[in-house]
């Protein structure tokens, strides 16, 4: 492959898609490892979870509570793959500009991540106070989005995947005192407007695929139930809880079969993205429904062991917690469980939950018993 657009011909260029998270989730599916790594700055590499250690350049990062290493995880588990990798290319305190002179021996033939086939490019917090873009919030566009754009090129020149993900939302709406007169951009309106914005075009223009991260990571600071203590105790870096979340917004991307709730949703056996399921023929579709539910299952099965009539992996992204209700029919037995945790169903209808912003893998079992017996879920 050759790719060498000139300054000139960016604004024409568009590159060849090499391959999709779609392409990347099937490949986790059949067992493959088909690494993606995340470039970026410490709101990448991990700085205030647990444990945390600075990442060095060409070796792997072994951070235990960073979104990458959540991520990797939940993967695994949908995906019933132990060797896909999700890797950690984040360097606290870097910038764009500086990510260029490093390229090559963080994902060289001697780097631990030789082998990555999509890159996720971040950046764009600390490029404000580079020395060469601060002078103005134009110097600053500009020159974040050239650095940014040579990065996608040099991925390109590797065969390489890029997509592009907007920065981690902060708490500086205002600069900080000791910083006001050295670096009057400091603030989170900034990098939103610009650096944020500029991704959002260039993935307009180049077909890149692209995860607004910042959106998210905002609804998460707004309407969450968690403090902002605990997602972001030093209003730069999110913490534990808060990478987590941000693993979940991946995963609901990464994974077409995640459901997304942002208000009223109900989920029953007509639902496209559940999995686990029972056989077509053991459904009832009534004439004249005398619920929610247009089809359900209710029928005998050849033994009473416990068996799992339903998965869904579901993504909360409301502004406010929603109910969670499971909603069955004669059988004392069906149960559910929501991220592993058992909960029992005491009648047609059964309050599990309230749900707050973030993912939940939603499961339903006969328990032992010849009936198999469950209608759905309803979240509101």
């Amino acid at each position: 492959m050759h790719i060498n657009p000139s300054a000139d011909s960016w604004y024409t260029w568009k590159p060849p898609r090499i391959c999709t998270f779609n392409d990347a989730w099937t490949e986790w599916l059949q067992g493959s490892k088909f690494p993606i790594a995340f470039l970026g700055d410490s709101t990448v590499d991990g700085a205030n979870t647990t444990d945390w250690v600075a990442n060095t350049v060409g070796a792997d990062s072994t951070s235990p509570n960073v979104f990458t290493k959540k991520l990797e995880e939940l993967l695994r588990q949908a995906a019933h793959n132990d060797i896909l990798r999700i890797y950690n290319a984040g360097f606290t305190a870097t910038t764009a500009r500086w990510a260029l002179t490093i390229l090559e021996e963080q994902f060289g033939e001697a780097s631990a991540y030789h082998d990555v086939r999509m890159i996720g490019i971040g950046f764009g917090i600390n490029d404000r106070n580079d020395p060469l873009y601060e002078a103005s919030e134009k110097a600053y566009r500009d020159g974040f989005k050239g650095a940014i754009k040579q990065i996608i090129y040099w991925c390109f020149s590797k065969k390489i995947q890029p997509f592009l993900l907007t920065t981690q939302a902060i708490v500086q709406p205002g600069v900080l005192t000791e910083y006001m007169e050295d670096y009057p951009m400091r603030t989170s309106e900034h990098i939103e407007s610009i650096a944020n914005e500029v991704k959002r075009e260039l993935a307009e223009e180049l077909g890149l695929q692209f995860i607004d991260m910042n959106h998210y990571t905002e609804m998460f600071l707004l309407y969450s139930s968690i403090s902002t203590q605990r997602i972001i105790s030093d209003r730069l870096h999110f913490g534990d809880v808060g990478h987590k979340y941000e693993a979940e917004v991946l995963f609901a991307h990464m994974s077409h079969r995640t459901i997304v709730a942002d208000g009223y949703t109900k989920i029953d056996y007509s639902s496209q993205r559940i999995k686990d399921s029972v056989p077509e023929d053991w459904l009832t579709m009534p004439n004249e429904p005398t619920d929610p539910f247009k089809v359900y299952v209710d029928c005998l099965k050849a033994d009473a062991a416990d068996m799992i009539i339903m998965s869904v992996w579901v993504f909360v992204n409301a502004k406010r917690k929603l109910t969670l209700k499971a909603y069955k029919g004669s059988s004392p037995v069906t149960y559910v469980k929501i991220n592993g945790i058992t909960k029992s169903l005491t009648g047609a209808e059964t309050i599990i939950d309230q749900l707050d912003l973030g993912l939940y893998f939603l499961e339903v079992f006969t328990g032992t018993s010849t009936q198999a017996d469950f209608k759905g879920f309803i979240l509101e």
